[in-house]
């Protein structure tokens, strides 16, 4: 991976969720009208991304109620 693609997901993780999910659009928009992805790959990225999300929210309800 170039040091540009590390500074730019070290920057990405330092995001608020709310930033993080208006990159992930952004960059979608980006890759469809780049790449030649099916609605089911977007689908499935979207489900996966989505998950994440999920998952984070989870843990940060989990470490602010204990």
């Amino acid at each position: 991976m170039s040091d540009a693609a590390t500074q730019l997901i070290r920057a990405f993780s330092a995001l608020s969720p709310s930033e993080r999910y208006a990159v992930m659009l952004e960059l979608a928009k980006i890759s469809e009208s780049e790449t030649d992805l099916s609605d089911e790959d977007l689908a499935r990225v979207g489900d996966e991304l989505f998950g994440m999300y999920d998952e984070e929210e989870a843990e940060l309800g989990n470490a602010t109620e204990g």
